[in-house]
């Protein structure tokens, strides 16, 4: 066992799959048993440490074991762990079940789990490790405390992380197709792709576009924007009783009188200490010393 027997949940398969996040393979060449940090990690069967590959937030850490089984050669590779030589170092013989590293979640990784690889040598050819450890007496399944991954959709679909350029091929030499804006749908077969790069089709035009672009998780909507009402003009009164002129000056035709008390409404316009109101049906000027605020 990589993992202790009933420590770990089986999250992902084997084989093709929709991208868990932007930049991830859409091909799973291997298995993920998510298991609490820092849980032990074993070797399958005895062998050789051939790599030591410390991770970071951006880079998955690894280690490699080659193993020598019935003749033919096989390694063993455990993925996410953060620092690769705390129990073991390349050129180190180990044995079946030895502990060589702690769980982690470094590089491109959703939260704490064991990936686990196996390849043959020949070919190379990558196993389904269920199916290779199986008939040597491991299963992954009935040893796991649940299964949580899910069958792979005939189709995934992602959706833009920002301003993305369809392309014609997968090459960021190809032509721009078009330029999809953030939060595009795009429409994707699982395990399709070529050097990063992911043959998508948006509405029925057919493209190519960066795995590192896209995410499965769909953008929220954004919240509707309610207009703020404008604010009413403030209205204003008469604190005396005022002549209503027909231009600001004392010069100025009085064209009616306005008693004291009375609403003028809202200022209209303003020149120096003078401000433009209506009252009676007449507009005209008053002086702002006999005006408040209502």
């Amino acid at each position: 066992m990589p993992l202790k027997t009933k420590s770990y949940a089986v999250t992902s398969y084997f084989g093709a799959r929709c991208l868990p996040l932007p930049g991830a393979s859409t091909y799973h060449y291997g298995i993920d048993l998510g298991t609490p940090s820092g849980s032990p990690i074993y070797a399958i069967a005895a062998g050789v440490v051939t790599a030591t590959v410390s991770g970071t937030t951006s880079r998955a850490g690894y280690i490699a074991v080659r193993h020598t089984i019935a003749g033919a050669t096989y390694t063993s590779m455990y993925y996410h762990i953060w620092s690769a030589t705390t129990h073991v170092k390349v050129g180190q013989v180990v044995k079946a079940g030895q502990r060589i590293s702690s769980v982690g979640s470094s590089g491109g990784s959703t939260g704490a789990h064991l990936h686990l690889e196996i390849w043959k040598s020949g070919g190379p050819t990558v196993l389904n490790p269920p199916s290779f450890l199986g008939p040597r007496g491991i299963d992954l399944y009935a040893n796991a405390t649940a299964v949580t991954a899910k069958a792979t959709p005939a189709t995934c679909t992602y959706y833009t992380t920002g301003v993305v350029n369809l392309r014609s091929g997968p090459s960021t030499n190809d032509a721009v197709v078009t330029v999809m804006p953030a939060g595009t749908a795009v429409t994707h077969i699982p395990g399709r792709v070529t050097s990063h790069f992911l043959p998508v089709t948006v509405g029925t035009t057919a493209g190519w576009v960066a795995d590192w672009l896209v995410t499965p998780t769909k953008p929220a909507p954004k919240p509707a924007v309610t207009p703020k009402p404008k604010p009413k003009p403030a209205t204003y009164a008469t604190t005396a009783a005022l002549n209503l002129r027909a231009s600001p000056s004392t010069k100025a035709k009085i064209v009616k009188v306005i008693p004291k008390g009375k609403s003028v409404g809202a200022i209209k316009a303003k020149s120096g200490v003078w401000r433009k109101v209506a009252y009676g049906g007449k507009t005209g000027w008053v002086h702002s010393s006999y005006l408040k605020k209502r």
